[in-house]
């Protein structure tokens, strides 16, 4: 017998997950690759990349560009999707929103949860590729868990702010696509964090994306540990990002209905 207090808990995990199954299906209906389509987008993002690697001198060591850009890739792919989705959630069900009184973070977190499944699609074929390649799967793998989580995190205290703000300045959504490029290009997704400059590596270093990609591709590549420092400012960056939002979300959140 479910108690009062769990009871509402329960009802919230449910829709959410009725959410994201229905964002789910509608997102790859008719589509003949299905899923699949998660490993698309990364892949072409590192044809693109590889153009612009012609141009500049990106030196990866000994390991092959195309393993080390998939690595940052598709760990990136998933958080800029997550916030897309989560951003424009709320408008997206405006129409649930008006007729049941429910917890407005669900929305988000739904986008959030069909975006994990796309990641868990790429990684799979990444980690297949991987051992196609020579390597050997290892206890670092383990990280993968706890990397996809805070990612997830990070990915859903952003979209919280974006779809606060938002739904009241739709400005913000369509500025979004951009905004995401321009972090794109502050994160070492398709160049090693050694390559920038000393004078910046610090404030690159605080960017959450950083440490999330740098441990994505110490675990997949390296078979090592992520780094703890640039994992802690990550963890750090994190927990800004959620106090700032979360707050602000719950603010909002309570006009929503009256400005849909």
């Amino acid at each position: 017998m479910n108690t009062p207090s769990s009871s509402p808990r329960r009802l919230f995990w449910e829709l959410a997950l009725a959410l994201a199954e229905r964002e789910f299906k509608g997102q790859y209906r008719k589509s003949l690759l299905g899923p699949v389509w998660a490993v698309v987008q990364p892949l072409g993002y590192l044809a693109f990349f590889f153009l612009l690697r012609g141009v500049f001198t990106i030196d990866t060591g000994d390991t092959p560009y195309a393993v080390f850009a998939l690595a940052g890739l598709v760990p990136w792919t998933f958080f800029a999707n997550a916030v897309s989705r989560g951003g424009p959630s709320i408008g997206g069900n405006a129409s649930l929103l008006k007729k049941m009184a429910v917890v407005r973070e669900v929305f988000p977190l739904a986008a959030v949860m069909v975006s994990l499944v796309d990641l868990a699609v790429a990684l799979l074929l990444l980690m297949a590729a991987l051992l196609w390649l020579g390597g050997t799967p290892g206890w670092a793998w383990l990280w993968l868990g706890p990397l996809a989580g805070l990612t997830a995190l990070l990915a859903l205290g952003v979209a919280m702010g974006v779809a606060a703000v938002g739904t009241y300045r739709r400005d913000l959504l369509f500025a979004m696509p951009f905004l995401l490029q321009f972090w794109l290009l502050a994160t070492p997704v398709v160049y090693p964090l050694e390559r920038v400059p000393a004078a910046w590596r610090e404030w690159f270093a605080w960017n959450p994306m950083t440490g999330i990609v740098e441990g994505f591709r110490a675990v997949l590549v390296h078979g090592a540990a992520p780094d703890p420092s640039l994992l802690a400012l990550s963890v750090v960056g994190t927990a800004v990002v959620w106090l700032v939002a979360w707050p602000l979300f719950r603010l909002l959140s309570q006009y929503f209905a009256d400005v849909l």
